[in-house]
């Protein structure tokens, strides 16, 4: 689908794939694990199972545009406005920007995860916005491990 100038909607669908491949492989491994009556490995099957329910639910979508950056999910709507960005983090591994405003903090997962229709448009446009307010990201090597704060939008 093509994006208007400057208007960026991108979905987190490879991440929904491995959320649900993971959850798929744990019911597996929890099904076995009771068919055979080794009920602590069938807790840790449960439990692992978690973590794919959780990336399945919470990847949803990100839109980018000239006012700021919304993140979608089954848990809820966040966002951030351009102006209200003071720094920014970068994950010097996997590329995750956490983006920080006053008592704020957006994550924007790392572009390597985006629809690849729109992925270099969309964070060359990200960039743009960054050099433009002439906050350039840091190193960071715990960006990958930071949640959301302050910026769910309560409907």
């Amino acid at each position: 689908m093509p994006n208007s100038m400057d208007n960026y909607h991108i979905e987190m669908r490879p991440y929904r794939i491995i959320g649900w491949a993971w959850l798929v492989f744990c019911l597996f491994g929890l099904t076995a694990a009771l068919l055979s009556q080794l009920y602590w490995p069938a807790l840790g099957c449960t439990f692992s199972s978690l973590f794919g329910l959780y990336m399945a639910l919470g990847a949803g979508s990100f839109d980018i545009d000239s006012n700021g950056l919304t993140h979608r999910s089954s848990f809820g709507t966040w966002h951030i406005r351009w102006d209200e960005i003071a720094n920014v983090e970068i994950g010097e591994m996997e590329g995750t920007l956490v983006l920080h405003g006053r008592n704020k903090r957006f994550i924007l997962s790392s572009p390597g995860g985006w629809d690849g229709a729109v992925k270099e448009e969309a964070f060359a446009f990200v960039v743009k916005q960054l050099e433009a307010r002439n906050i350039p990201p840091k190193p960071s090597r715990s960006a990958a491990y930071k949640i959301m704060k302050n910026t769910r939008v309560n409907h």
